[in-house]
């Protein structure tokens, strides 16, 4: 592709660099270290979060392993040959690779 156009781009001029304020401009040392302080507090309830959507997943999984379960067992099961074919070739490279690495 040959690009014969290289007139500048418009409105690309640089934004002005952040100044640091001036004394009279700062605030309380409290106000100004709150707002450089990173808290972990947030992280405790992100936990709880995570527990609660592990539980759901595993009863997601589980119910879709019966569902599949059924499914074979009646003989209704098809999987999809495409994605069984790039599942195997996928599995076979990290073999490969793996091996390579360790004949190192």
């Amino acid at each position: 592709m040959k690009v014969s156009d290289s007139s500048p781009v418009a409105g690309s001029a640089r934004a002005p660099a952040p100044q640091a304020p001036s004394s009279s401009q700062a605030g309380p040392a409290s106000v100004q270290g709150a707002l450089d302080r990173v808290s972990v507090d947030a992280t405790k309830g992100a936990e709880s979060s995570i527990s609660s959507a592990r539980r759901a997943s595993s009863t997601d999984r589980a119910a879709r392993l019966q569902k599949l379960e059924a499914s074979v067992r009646s003989g209704t099961y098809s999987p999809d040959p495409g994605r069984v074919a790039e599942q195997i070739l996928s599995d076979a490279e990290v073999d490969a690779r793996l091996q390579a690495i360790i004949a190192r």
